[in-house]
């Protein structure tokens, strides 16, 4: 094992604590070719050793990591290449956000974001602190998509009050 992962390793078992037991879930839609931002806040002010952005069809490879001190490109997955970076370098104010240019449609799917922090507590919670869902699709879609779910509400919603003033006359 390499040098980096077997302190990587120590670090996990020895000094750190990361994660959430309810992490922040959010939807984002976007559409092929745009520069989004996938949210993700640490709550304490503690330094940040470690943040893992993954999608759980990448296998073991991740699509940003950052640990000792800088960006790893080892393990990052090809797609997301000179895509991906942290919104705020300095990570202040717990910011670990990550922006990823120019959206695919391969893009959709589950993120999760996940924190180290240095001097911790010995407690180690390998749970996301955020979870994405990413939709990508084409403007067009994404509007007659929202038409027809305006209008299924709409049409429920007229159905329903009329079937309820039925009931009311019987």
């Amino acid at each position: 094992m390499a040098a980096s992962t077997l302190l990587l390793l120590w670090v996990l078992v020895s000094e750190c604590s990361c994660g959430s037991t309810n992490p922040d879930q959010k939807n984002i839609n976007a559409e092929p070719g745009q520069n989004i931002i996938l949210p993700c806040r640490v709550a304490d002010s503690r330094p940040v050793i470690v943040v893992e952005w993954t999608r759980n069809d990448l296998g073991s490879q991740s699509v940003y990591l950052y640990r000792d001190a800088q960006f790893d490109q080892l393990n990052q997955h090809p797609r997301y290449k000179n895509r991906v970076e942290l919104q705020d370098r300095e990570m202040k104010d717990g910011d670990v956000s990550l922006t990823l240019r120019n959206v695919m449609s391969d893009d959709r799917g589950t993120y999760e974001c996940r924190v180290v922090h240095a001097n911790a507590a010995r407690k180690i919670n390998l749970g996301p602190i955020s979870i994405i869902n990413l939709d990508v699709a084409p403007r067009e879609f994404l509007s007659v998509f929202v038409w027809i779910t305006v209008f299924s509400s709409v049409l429920v919603a007229e159905v329903s009050l009329k079937h309820l003033r039925c009931l009311c006359f019987l």
